[in-house]
């Protein structure tokens, strides 16, 4: 038992090691005081959204969606690894440990993640449901157990392999965290809240224990499980730095497949085309760039401060960008590219390009959306700067990242 807690514990801080240098490399990138001016804007903006709120509107349903998600979503972290598919099955028996351990980590992170969550929403908790901090208190402490719960009852129906049973557990499952958050916001009495608690308690012990003894641990799934959550953080990190060991993963989007036509058949737009198809199927360049475009329109249209909407304009437009710029690490990996008979000059054009037409589409899409709410000064204002900022990106900084690659 000893040495199956060492392991786990040398995974998980091999884990924190490899994730602490990149969190850095984030926070040194500017991404806490972008948190921060969104904080700011936030702030400002809430209170006045809190009055402009209709009576009517459903909070507690509104709460119970949101919860009955966060309870829902979320798999354990065993930290499990490719070779574990032929080194740890003949040790499955003796694993009881190890898979506490990991439900109890996956349980702190989850409960982490509700927590925050709460804290953002809370002051629509004390204006709509109830306007005492013990209450709040007392629910984020009941969501947290029920966090566990499902860990604990998603880890043992993971084993089930055909997929629409497995999909049947958990919408099961959504449907009772559905229940239990409704009367935690409902303010229910005790007495049916601690009815639901002994309830699913019972549920778990009779239910989901039993799958256990019926079913193997599915090992397979395990490592897709382990390998998303990796690859979800390598994504975000690789937003901000480079991520080498970050894996590609590929979307079909057959409906923007006409727009690869645009690119002229010609040796020196190779990389215009390949950065397209990278673009719009490869790692959601694609989805982000749609998403911060989106949020940009979202923040430009309710913030009426004058110098508001320009910082906003050039936060969105320098993010977007820093996202597109990891475009040029997407073929290092890949050693065919290597054989094309074209420099880094025509790399640097290809990206240059596509990194422009992006900056030109959201450029005008936020001027559009400015002009329409606050009029043609406004949106020109916006224009002006979204434009000097792919401009900066462009034609400094993407210059100088080829250039010191050249030299390594």
């Amino acid at each position: 038992m000893n040495e199956v807690i060492k392991l786990w514990s040398k995974r998980r801080s091999d884990y924190w090691t490899m994730a602490v240098k990149y969190l850095k490399l984030i926070g040194n990138s500017g991404f806490l005081f972008t948190l921060y001016l969104l904080f700011v804007f936030g702030s400002y903006y809430y209170g006045q959204f809190l009055q402009w709120l209709p009576d009517t509107f459903p909070a507690i349903v509104f709460f119970t969606l949101i919860f009955t998600w966060l309870m829902t979503r979320g798999r354990t972290r065993t930290f499990v690894k490719q070779g574990d598919l032929i080194f740890l099955t003949p040790l499955e028996g003796r694993l009881g440990s190890y898979i506490r351990a990991s439900i109890r980590y996956s349980w702190l992170m989850e409960t982490f993640w509700v927590s925050l969550t709460l804290l953002v929403l809370a002051p629509l908790f004390f204006d709509r449901v109830a306007p005492h901090g013990s209450s709040l208190l007392f629910i984020l402490a009941c969501m947290s157990l029920l966090k566990l719960w499902n860990l604990s009852a998603g880890f043992e129906e993971q084993r089930i392999l055909d997929s629409m049973h497995y999909s049947f557990h958990t919408w099961m499952r959504a449907g009772l965290n559905a229940v239990a958050v409704y009367a935690l916001f409902s303010q229910q009495s005790y007495l049916i809240i601690g009815s639901i608690t002994f309830a699913l308690t019972v549920f778990y012990f009779g239910y989901f224990q039993q799958l256990a003894k019926n079913y193997s641990l599915k090992w397979e799934r395990l490592v897709d499980i382990e390998n998303q959550t990796v690859m979800t953080f390598y994504r975000v990190a690789n937003s901000f730095t480079d991520v080498p060991s970050l894996k590609s993963k590929v979307r079909s989007r057959r409906w923007l497949s006409p727009l690869y036509k645009l690119v002229p058949y010609s040796k020196t737009r190779v990389y215009h085309y390949m950065f397209a198809r990278s673009f719009f199927r490869a790692n959601d360049y694609f989805g982000i760039f749609i998403r911060l475009t989106f949020l940009g329109v979202l923040f430009l249209t309710i913030v009426e401060l004058d110098w508001g909407r320009w910082l906003i304009s050039v936060l969105f437009a320098y993010m977007t960008a820093l996202q597109l710029e990891t475009l040029k690490n997407h073929y290092d990996t890949s050693q065919m590219v290597d054989l094309y008979p074209v420099g880094d000059d025509v790399k640097l054009a290809g990206h240059k390009f596509w990194l422009l037409t992006a900056g030109v589409c959201q450029s005008l899409i936020f001027f559009i959306a400015t002009v329409f709410s606050y009029g043609l000064a406004a949106g020109s204002v916006v224009l002006v700067l979204a434009v000097i900022t792919y401009s900066y990106h462009i034609y400094v900084r993407l210059g100088k990242k080829y250039a010191s690659s050249l030299l390594a």
